[in-house]
């Protein structure tokens, strides 16, 4: 039917023309479609489909729901470590509207590597490197701001602590210099690009560069919770202050309520608050509204989640809601101001 219309196309009426599109070829997609078994087929979707963008264009939206959905019903039983689902969904990145294709990656490709991630042991001794290959193919494919994400929660917090504790042992530098270069190589191109992603990287090889020049290795985000604890211990002195003034009595003397900051235990909750309050934003609950049975907050502009069981934090963009860190948080307010 291609063949034929390219051969009649610039002879027949573009009524006539049209006409055949409607009523022949949509309808058999339409059936095709409806028909279609993506557990069964030996044939990718888009090798029929595809060629007829052309000539049909947006038309073929009236199919994109059903195949999304199909798609998701076999995606639910995927694992990571399947490259198929790959190769099925990659050709309709720049097809499917943006409405469709990003709530299928968010549903059924991001969780799972996700608990790769999670899963993921780094080892500098015996390192296996299949699952982190896993889920870097998905580079070109899944929004690049919930692959940054998932990358600063779920895999440089631990390759930092892997390395800062590697650093503290009187280890063999050259080792170190070819464990770093080794992991910077497997980073795709677009992911080097990136500025958080190198943000990451650069602290790794500032902690190398102390270790290196004889200093102490300052612990990944040591400073940052310093300054929680500190901005912490500062607003419940002010608010003891402000009782005492009040006169009220605390049982052992006005004012007298003592708290040591070595041993305070801050929760993810008190650290976004605290974080919040040392650059001058609110951080409040939005009354009534909750995400995943999860409390939804203002942190400034941002509206988010915070999963203290599992200790991450959930923001909403205009893509849906991704895990992000408190510095990429911070930014998403600035960028709504």
């Amino acid at each position: 039917m291609l063949k034929f219309i390219e051969l009649w196309e610039k002879l027949l009426p573009p009524p006539v023309l049209q006409s055949i599109l409607d009523h022949i070829v949509m309808p058999k997609l339409l059936k095709a479609v409806d028909s279609w078994d993506p557990r069964r087929e030996i044939i990718p979707i888009h090798f029929w489909i595809h060629p007829w963008l052309p000539l049909l264009g947006q038309k073929l939206d009236a199919l994109h729901k059903t195949i999304c959905y199909k798609l998701g019903n076999v995606l639910h039983a995927w694992h990571a470590s399947d490259d198929s689902a790959l190769a099925i969904l990659s050709p309709w990145k720049d097809v499917f509207d943006s409405a469709i294709w990003n709530p299928l990656i968010l549903k059924y490709i991001v969780p799972k590597l996700v608990n790769v991630l999670q899963e993921f042991q780094i080892n500098p001794a015996a390192q296996k490197l299949d699952p982190f290959v896993w889920v870097t193919r998905w580079a070109s494919v899944v929004p690049i701001q919930h692959m940054v994400a998932m990358l600063e929660v779920y895999f440089f917090t631990k390759w930092q602590q892997v390395l800062y504790h590697w650093l503290c042992s009187n280890p063999n530098f050259e080792e170190v210099t070819t464990w770093y270069l080794g992991w910077k190589g497997l980073f795709p191109a677009e992911f080097l690009a990136n500025e958080r992603i190198r943000e990451q990287l650069m602290a790794g090889l500032a902690m190398m560069d102390q270790a290196a020049g004889g200093l102490d290795v300052v612990q990944p985000g040591v400073r940052e919770n310093v300054s929680y604890l500190r901005a912490t211990e500062q607003r419940q002195f002010d608010a003891q202050q402000q009782q005492a003034a009040a006169g009220v009595n605390y049982g052992v003397g006005f004012g007298s309520v003592h708290r040591d900051p070595e041993a305070t235990d801050m929760s993810l909750k008190e650290a976004i608050e605290a974080y919040a309050v040392d650059h001058g934003l609110t951080f409040v609950p939005n009354v009534g509204k909750m995400h995943n049975g999860l409390q939804i907050y203002g942190f400034g502009s941002v509206s988010i989640c915070v999963d203290s069981l599992n200790q991450v934090v959930f923001a909403l963009s205009k893509d849906g809601w991704s895990a992000v860190s408190l510095e990429r948080l911070l930014e998403m307010h600035h960028g709504r101001r």
